[in-house]
């Protein structure tokens, strides 16, 4: 079998130690042992690395347990309506981790402008095809504390806000208002136990939300 066949006919059917590659001249099934997944990259010029990192985009994120493979081999057998797919996947990932809600994304960079897209437009559906005119919108600022800005800020600043950068709980205070679509906090070391922690974000966001929630009351 010549490898060009190899990557065209390849089925991702989960073995014990192998993939099953359909043989086109003879009809039978070959496995191919797990060393081959190498081959595969190399094929087309790859190097496959060694991992001393952890999960990064950047390099693959991980490698899927045999189980989410099966999972996914399973799932690639039907056709499925795709915003039933996210109401389905959402409400699972909630009930697995207390969260409010679950999303799937493809990557970090990924995930965090989906976030902010919804941050700002609110899931409008007709502010959600003008994105990254945000002409007229009311939610265009993501405030973001100076150690937290990191290589993937461009999946933020992409979706078309301004980001404001802060050094201190006060600039924090007097920076967040109502065009604020959202704060975004890099996860570990100060937003931890730092004096800008999320704790402490926290509680300012809060604050400033419950007396926005207040001031039409006290207008009436």
């Amino acid at each position: 079998m010549k490898r060009r066949d190899v990557l065209k006919d390849l089925s991702l059917l989960p073995l014990a130690g192998g993939i099953m590659i359909p043989n086109n001249s003879d009809g039978k099934r070959s496995v191919i042992e797990a060393t081959a997944n190498k081959e595969i990259y190399e094929s087309i010029g790859v190097e496959p690395i060694i991992n001393c990192r952890g999960t990064f985009t950047i390099i693959g994120g991980s490698i899927e347990r045999p189980e989410v493979r099966a999972a996914m081999d399973a799932a690639a057998q039907s056709f499925v309506q795709y915003d039933e797919l996210a109401y389905g996947a959402g409400k699972r990932l909630a009930e697995l981790t207390g969260a409010e809600w679950g999303m799937v994304s493809a990557g970090c960079a990924a995930g965090m402008k989906h976030i902010t897209v919804a941050c700002v437009t609110g899931g409008n559906p007709e502010k959600l095809i003008r994105v990254p005119d945000l002409s007229g919108f009311e939610k265009t600022e993501v405030i973001i504390p100076r150690y937290s800005r990191n290589v993937y800020d461009h999946a933020i600043r992409n979706v078309g806000v301004k980001i404001i950068t802060v050094d201190s709980m006060e600039e924090l205070e007097n920076a967040i208002s109502s065009r604020t679509a959202l704060i975004y906090i890099f996860a570990g070391g100060e937003s931890e136990t730092g004096p800008m922690s999320t704790a402490a974000i926290s509680k300012i966001a809060r604050s400033k939300k419950s007396r926005s929630w207040l001031m039409p009351q006290q207008k009436t």
